[in-house]
C-alpha cells in the first residue's frame, strides 16, 4: 500500500481529499496524487486481482437419461 499526498482537491477512496492530505492508497495510478512511499498499482495488477476472485469454473449440468 502506497502512502500518498493529494496535489489538489480530489475524490479518492470514497472520500474528499484536500490539497496536502496524506493517506494510504491502494489503487490505480492517479495523477492527482504524489507518491511518497510505495509505488502506484499498475492497471494490469488491478485486472488480475479482479480475475482471481472468480476462479471457480462452472460446467453445464449433466444430461438426464431419458426414461424409455
Amino acid at each position: 500500500m502506497a502512502q500518498v499526498r493529494a496535489k489538489t482537491l480530489c475524490f479518492v477512496d470514497n472520500g474528499l481529499r484536500h490539497e496536502g492530505d496524506v493517506f494510504d492508497y491502494n489503487g490505480p495510478k492517479n495523477t492527482n496524487l504524489e507518491y511518497l512511499k510505495g509505488a502506484p498499482v499498475e492497471d494490469d495488477e488491478v485486472e488480475q486481482e479482479a480475475a482471481e476472485g472468480s476462479t471457480k469454473k462452472w460446467s453445464p449440468k449433466a444430461k438426464r437419461a431419458s426414461a424409455e
